[in-house]
């Protein structure tokens, strides 16, 4: 049986091909030009490029558009079509439909939260965009919002991975019933890198290298909300607290960059901190090598319930990617958490933190911890992170809702059990990765 996908969301698509053939899938990743690149495979492994793909990707040097289709998009339409069952994200829903085949969708954000267009229009209309973009930009999301409308009330399963998808989007928009929570699956071995020694190099006078990870994202509530502002705050009261031997390095990457920098400067910390050009998954991977490393990811956003009323009673946040890789990495991570119910009331043994104060009281905490306690404190994470999201434990996830679908449909599964499997064995040693782009 034949599993076409389409959408590579920081290259989860890539990813997910990969482990699906590992598994006996019989499954092809369909790619079309990307304009920021980093959601190609190249981005997450350097030795492919568009001319090097292996057989299994097929990739379309066009800007795709499903809804007004050029003869180059309609023939990728139709290449598509020919499969069974598709595991789509992105725009994959208006193209699974175009192409009439049998769906699963799996949401990591944006593509799903296009379908409330208040928020998103909210959202654009506060990042400030020049006025002559606006009436094209506003018809382009209303067009789009209400055609993944559409396509995704037509999906045969609904796979989401943050809990905050649920009330706000799945339910409000009538499409619980088909919707069930699963987890990312990550190449967690992949993430256990191995010393970069001209980095610790230039780092090891350092006892602490904060990598912000989270792209800067902080100025609006209805934007994506990373709150590094908040940080930067609790971080100037912690280099007056503690004068500690620290660095912060941070990614430019997101609209707020310079606001950042404004900030940076405007609260005196300029020298503890190092702004540095965005990378692909190799250079991510060689931050997180350095033992001295504490990773930052996001904090969400103080007023999340002016965006998101129905989960008032509490701010649901669950990891970002980065967070992941962090834990695969083995190393400690400072970030929002409060998404237990997508792992079954587990905590995951992070530095846990939300408000300014919270972070201020954090970043004491890890820096008064010996270099043994921070590397406990890793690789706990990376046992948390194995557990709930390495490939191996968890595609299951994913082919027992294709396999759904095409039992459902009367279509004949081959290569990997139909039926769906008891969990396997939590605590075993994690098992080698499946590699990078072969």
């Amino acid at each position: 049986m034949k599993v076409h996908l389409y959408g590579n969301i920081l290259n989860n698509g890539y990813n997910l091909t990969r482990f699906l053939r590992a598994r006996g899938v019989d499954a092809t990743l369909f790619l079309n030009d990307d304009p920021t690149g980093q959601n190609m495979p190249w981005w997450e492994d350097r030795e492919l490029t568009p001319s090097t793909l292996p057989p299994w990707i097929r990739y379309y040097p066009i800007t795709a558009s499903f809804l007004a289709p050029s003869k180059a998009t309609v023939r990728m339409i139709h290449d598509f079509g020919q499969c069974d069952v598709a595991l789509v994200c992105g725009f994959g829903p208006i193209l699974a439909a175009r192409a009439r085949v049998p769906f699963v969708f799996y949401s990591y954000g944006s593509d799903l939260c296009i379908v409330d267009p208040v928020i998103e229009l909210r959202a654009y209309l506060a990042s400030s965009p020049r006025a002559r973009d606006v009436p094209r930009h506003v018809a382009w999301l209303l067009l789009y919002s209400s055609a993944q409308r559409l396509a995704l009330s037509r999906a045969d399963r609904i796979l989401v991975l943050m809990g905050f998808q649920m009330r706000p989007y799945a339910e409000k928009f009538g499409l619980a019933d088909r919707t069930t929570k699963a987890r990312l699956a990550w190449d967690t071995a992949k993430y256990a890198a191995p010393l970069d020694e001209p980095l610790y190099d230039r780092y090891k006078q350092y006892d602490i290298v904060f990598f912000m990870i989270a792209r800067h994202s902080w100025r609006s509530l209805w934007a994506d909300l990373k709150g590094n502002d908040r940080f930067f705050r609790a971080f100037r009261r912690f280099v007056d607290a503690a004068h500690p031997r620290v660095r912060v390095v941070t990614i430019e990457k997101g609209p707020d960059v310079e606001a950042s920098r404004r900030l940076i400067r405007e609260l005196g910390i300029e020298e503890h901190v190092e702004w540095v050009r965005e990378m692909d998954k190799d250079g991510v991977r060689a931050y997180e090598s350095l033992p001295n490393c504490v990773v930052v990811d996001q904090f969400w956003h103080l007023e999340w319930y002016r965006k998101y009323p129905a989960d008032r009673d509490r701010a649901i946040s669950g990891f970002g990617s980065g967070a992941i890789e962090a834990m695969s990495a083995g190393r400690p991570v400072l970030t929002m958490f409060s998404d237990q119910d997508f792992y079954e009331g587990a905590s995951p043994p992070i530095l846990n933190a939300f408000t300014e104060q919270e972070i201020y009281l954090r970043l004491l905490e890890v820096n008064s911890m010996s270099p043994d306690q921070r590397r406990a404190l890793g690789e706990a994470g990376r046992a948390f992170a194995y557990r709930w999201h390495d490939w191996h434990l968890n595609v299951d996830l994913y082919i027992d809702a294709l396999a759904e679908v095409a039992l459902r449909r009367g279509i004949r599964w081959e290569g990997v059990d139909a039926q769906p499997r008891a969990p396997r064995r939590r605590g075993e040693p994690p098992p080698r990765g499946v590699g990078g782009g072969s």
